[in-house]
């Protein structure tokens, strides 16, 4: 029973549990294998830990409120799941485009590296995949650029190391929790609706009397994934 599962625990140990609850509403993805910026070296989080040693609990919860908890061993990532797809995230354009590359940064980096190796590059590293791919014509403005790194930090999909996130020398850790916000059977329609919306930006520079429906219909092309 779930009410008998819950008073087992400790004083701090239901507190814990109500807090890492609301985190994975508000985060949707936990991983395991974290950095941590004080001791400057990778280690195992505790939130993960906690959750498996009480993955009933947390199941047999979230299901009252009609979320399913789900854990992929491999890649050690819990999330959840809304069975009415209420805690879908719109990601706006520019978001979206960063999060396609960093997914193929980490696909880059799986098949030259061993797959437990963290997937670490820097923000040049990112720009410089995007516009190889055509994702954009140039660097995109710093604001642009700090803005979609921390809509991903916020869902533990990225973590930054250090500095600054729009300087180029930064360093970011690509989570494996992407793998589940960009499956492999989205890569190819992403990549698809990429390039069409760098077709519609190449028109909006051909016809600058159209700016304002231009505009409109960009600002409205959010991407939810």
């Amino acid at each position: 029973m779930l009410i008998e599962k819950y008073n087992d625990l400790t004083n701090a140990e239901k507190e814990n549990f109500k807090r890492i609850v609301s985190m994975m509403l508000a985060k949707t993805f936990i991983v395991n294998r974290i950095y941590d910026k004080n001791q400057k070296a990778f280690k195992s989080n505790a939130d993960y830990r906690f959750i498996d040693r009480n993955m009933e609990l947390f199941k047999e919860y979230l299901e009252l409120a009609g979320f399913r908890l789900i854990k992929d061993s491999n890649y050690e990532v819990i999330y959840i799941e809304n069975e009415y797809g209420y805690n879908k995230k719109r990601l706006d354009k520019n978001t979206t485009i960063f999060l396609y590359g960093l997914r193929l940064k980490f696909d880059e980096d799986r098949e030259s590296i061993n797959l437990n190796t963290d997937t670490i590059v820097s923000v040049s590293d990112i720009i410089k995949t995007l516009i190889d791919v055509g994702a954009y014509t140039k660097k995109p403005s710093d604001l642009e650029i700090r803005t979609a790194l921390s809509n991903l930090i916020n869902f533990n999909i990225i973590q930054k190391v250090d500095g600054i996130l729009e300087k180029p020398e930064t360093k970011i850790i690509i989570l494996p929790s992407i793998l589940f916000v960009i499956t492999n059977e989205k890569i190819t329609n992403l990549s698809q609706l990429i390039n069409s919306l760098q077709d519609d930006e190449n028109t909006q520079d051909e016809n600058t009397n159209e700016n304002e429906e231009n505009e409109s219909q960009s600002e409205s092309e959010e991407i939810e994934v």
